[in-house]
């Protein structure tokens, strides 16, 4: 049975971490993040696990039954801990506590279990502070791009310091482990959009997750006095840079499935009367279907801007994700789950990216269960109810209980 008050009892002690009212703000690989992994951890080895964290700040928790033989693959089951800057309370967090909850009952049951178990929080999913999302789980699944703990953050910081400053060897492909040690890989996650809600579900089965490319470009042209510099004689690179933004826009509304977001951007000398020399910006480019078409058509552009507009483009690849197919089998046992707890699960695709993706391509089995949710997301007026995480993590625990049995 799942234990309501305890559930609810983790989510208001971790929101506290990093959180302002309903706001939270736990970056990547920061000092909150830590926070957040520390509590987490002190649960869990409570109940029996042995907890560590890897040169990536993934934290782990390993179960080992008394049925279960020291070196078969685990069960792996959770999500990530950080947040978006100002993000919301459930966001990754509620997939983690969810899996603590699952876990939990099925020890509070002594549920016979032949498979080890373990419990993970990612690190920087969300990748907000420098670039890299699903950071953590590709360290661990061997999917980082190289010179990847070199890349900074807005204040010059590296992954590197940034990991050393935790207390790891800034080496974060140290983290790396086998997909033969994970006989399947369970993820609970929130919507973050509103099909569930419309439809008066609680629960949902993700099918598929859209491809995602990542990506910062760097325009360079002049800068110039504002006042003196006539329209003709410009290499204005935020001129540029709206025009592309533009075509973003243009070219992903007429993809099918396609979203374009350009989220960050900054201009420099970034003064009044100063014509903007350099200009750098964001990139986030998804697809469910024809993901590298859309990549290539916006970089194409990119090119074709900058060019006539005389200015020189570079562009930094952050991530690239390929649309990932959860797998058939774990997605038909969740269904099963689902409908075990009273709810018919539609199959969904994931418009959002998830670690989940990089255990997926790894080659480890994988699955995702959805909870209804409200208000958007990546804001703190997101929202899932206690009813519905607490329905989530009962799923989960049947799921566990007959893939570990």
């Amino acid at each position: 049975m799942i234990d309501r008050g305890r559930l609810e009892r983790h989510i208001a002690e971790l929101s506290a971490i990093g959180g302002k009212g309903t706001a939270v703000t736990r970056l990547g690989l920061s000092r909150e993040e830590q926070r957040a992994r520390t509590l987490v951890g002190d649960w869990l080895a409570a109940r029996g696990a042995r907890v560590r964290r890897d040169p990536a700040a993934n934290l782990w928790a390993r179960f080992d039954s008394a049925g279960s033989e020291g070196r078969s693959p685990s069960i792996l089951l959770g999500s990530h801990l950080d947040s978006v800057p100002e993000g919301g309370r459930f966001d990754g967090a509620l997939g983690v506590l969810c899996a603590i909850e699952a876990v939990e009952s099925l020890m509070d049951l002594q549920a016979p279990l032949r498979r080890p178990i373990e419990v993970v929080a990612w690190a920087d999913e969300e990748g907000a502070r420098f670039g890299v999302g699903l950071f953590g789980s590709a360290a661990a699944f061997g999917r980082l791009a190289p010179g990847v703990a070199e890349r900074k953050d807005r204040d010059g910081v590296s992954i590197g310091d940034a990991l050393r400053s935790l207390g790891e060897t800034g080496d974060p492909a140290l983290a790396r482990r086998e997909p033969k040690d994970f006989a399947a890989y369970l993820e609970l996650h929130i919507e973050q959009g509103p099909r569930l809600a419309d439809a008066g579900r609680a629960l949902g089965v993700v099918s598929d997750i859209v491809g995602i490319y990542h990506a910062r470009v760097t325009l360079r042209g002049r800068a110039d006095h504002a006042g003196a510099t006539i329209m003709s004689a410009r290499a204005d690179t935020l001129a540029g840079a709206a025009e592309i933004v533009l075509a973003v826009e243009r070219i992903a509304r007429a993809h099918p499935d396609g979203v374009g977001t350009v989220g960050e951007i900054a201009v420099r000398p970034g003064a009044k009367n100063v014509v903007p020399g350099e200009c750098v910006f964001s990139l986030d480019l998804r697809a469910a279907r024809g993901h590298e078409e859309l990549v290539r058509r916006v970089l194409a552009e990119v090119e074709r801007i900058a060019h006539a507009r005389g200015l020189q483009a570079s562009v930094d690849e952050l991530a690239r994700v390929e649309v990932t197919p959860l797998d058939r089998g774990i997605t038909l046992l969740l269904r099963r789950a689902v409908k075990d707890v009273g709810v018919e699960a539609d199959l969904f695709v994931s418009g959002a990216g998830h670690d989940a993706q990089n255990a997926q391509l790894s080659g480890v089995p994988t699955g995702m269960i959805f909870v209804r949710s409200s208000g958007g997301s990546h804001t703190p007026r997101e929202f899932a109810s206690l009813d519905d995480a607490a329905l989530g993590a009962r799923a989960l625990a049947i799921a566990v209980r007959e893939l570990a049995a």
